[in-house]
């Protein structure tokens, strides 16, 4: 009986066990010794099946997923500890200069959300496809990156996993004079042209290009980093001839320079060949026809007025009258800048160009221009003697500034002479190259138009150089 209840057939030795040959048989489904099979067994067969099924389904679940599910995209202050590897979008500008290890395929570069910025890596495979699709990002170039969140100690990374993840718009570039550029101007993306003034190596890895045109100069810095994804040396550059470049305006020491995002962007022309200029005896014989040729004119100046990057003067010979655009460059290399104003009778060469309609002439260099009588001194007056009939005169004041007030376009700062105060309008293209800037207490001597608003007397300084700190 005891036996009986031992071998039952819901004991766990009984169903490892024979039911043949009663020898003991373990997991088999059919028993090694006699063949017989074992009943009630499930194939080891059908069990390692149904777990490959469901492991490919659960594969395919994912995969589905995680193709028809959007990458969140956040802002660099959106970062928590918590995010760590995590697989996120960011969207920004470049604003530093990237990284690149040819040996190991290391990529790097900055972006700048407007929040804070993060670190985008990549490494072989990944920088390889970059390179050969022309899609490495430089400097002001606009980016969406999705990759792996990487949180460190003192900033934010992100790894490019997927070169397809990383989207890049370059912005049209905008043509400028060299001479025009300012610290405003930095992270724009803009083209000038030019002639090569100086090339300098200052160490190896940068090359510095000194471009010249009739505004001024400005320094093209070319990085080891951008010689090295071009795998080519730069083109051999002899002063003189011409250049073209596209890049985008960085700082070095307040300075602005351009970077351009790689060499092909530095385009080069053959030596220009000598300027033939033309005696022209009166402005009335200046036409439209001349544009783009070298002349030499005399005239009277009637008026002057700043602009961006230099002065605005309107010849006048009694024929007729014609724009002078005198760079900043060029006006500070003249021997007595401050004796080329209104009534200044002058000798000008330059290069006739049509602008907006206008016809200018732009002298190249400041020994383009001869000052054959110069500018009489403006007169220096009291704010007391000043009334609303003064409108539209040139005069010079001295006082004391009092607190200044911005304003949409620009500065308002009251000026005391001890007569009385009078505001000085300062407008931002003047405002922002003053230096010192105007504040409470300093005193200065400011040269200007005199205009009515609002019933009170304004004194508007034309140009930077209308204002000096004494």
């Amino acid at each position: 009986m005891s036996e009986h209840r031992i071998t039952s057939t819901t004991s766990p030795t009984h169903i490892a066990r024979c039911a043949s040959c009663g020898r003991f048989v373990g997991p088999y489904a059919a028993c090694p010794y006699c063949g017989a099979k074992m009943a009630g067994r499930l194939s080891m067969r059908w069990v390692k099946c149904a777990a490959v099924l469901l492991a490919t389904l659960g594969l395919i679940g994912l995969w589905i997923y995680a193709r028809t599910t959007d990458i969140p995209t956040l802002s660099a202050a959106d970062v928590q500890g918590t995010m760590n590897m995590a697989y996120v979008r960011i969207t920004g500008r470049v604003t530093r200069s990237r990284s690149y290890d040819p040996e190991s395929g290391y990529l790097a570069f900055w972006v700048q959300d407007g929040t804070g910025e993060v670190r985008v890596s990549a490494y072989r495979d990944v920088t390889e496809s970059l390179i050969a699709a022309n899609k490495v990002p430089a400097l002001g170039d606009l980016v969406q990156v999705a990759g792996t969140l990487r949180i460190r100690e003192d900033y934010v990374a992100l790894t490019l996993n997927v070169p397809e993840h990383l989207e890049l718009k370059r912005p049209d570039p905008i043509s400028m004079q060299a001479g025009e550029l300012t610290l405003l101007d930095e992270n724009l993306r803009v083209r000038v042209t030019g002639e090569v003034q100086h090339v300098n190596v200052p160490y190896e890895g940068l090359t510095l290009i000194i471009l010249h045109d009739a505004s001024g100069e400005v320094t093209i810095a070319i990085d080891e980093t951008t010689l090295t994804l071009a795998n080519q040396p730069l083109p051999e550059i002899v002063e003189g001839q011409g250049i073209e470049v596209e890049g985008t305006v960085t700082l070095y020491k307040d300075t602005p320079q351009i970077t351009p995002a790689d060499i092909t962007a530095v385009l080069l022309s053959e030596v220009p060949a000598e300027t033939t200029v033309t005696e022209i005896p009166a402005l009335n014989q200046v036409s439209a026809t001349d544009a783009g040729t070298w002349v030499k004119v005399h005239g009277h100046i009637v008026a002057m007025e700043g602009l961006k990057g230099g002065l605005k003067a309107i010849l006048d010979d009694g024929t007729a009258q014609l724009t002078l655009l005198v760079w900043q460059s060029v006006y500070e290399d003249l021997p007595s800048p401050d004796a080329l104003d209104v009534d200044a009778d002058i000798e000008v060469e330059g290069e006739i160009q049509l602008y907006q309609g206008e016809l200018e002439i732009i002298p190249e260099v400041a020994s383009d221009l001869a000052i054959l009588s110069p500018a009489p001194d403006i007169p220096w007056i009291e704010i007391d003697d000043l009334g609303h009939l003064d409108a539209g005169r040139l005069v010079r004041l001295r006082g004391i500034l009092e607190k200044p007030q911005g304003f949409s376009a620009g500065i308002k700062v009251p000026l005391n002479d001890g007569t009385g105060k009078i505001t000085v309008l300062l407008w931002s293209n003047i405002a922002t190259q003053l230096t010192p800037e105007p504040v409470a207490g300093l005193p200065v001597e400011v040269r200007g138009i005199i205009e009515v608003y609002n019933q009170e007397l304004e004194i508007i300084p034309r140009s930077p150089h209308d204002w000096r700190v004494e």
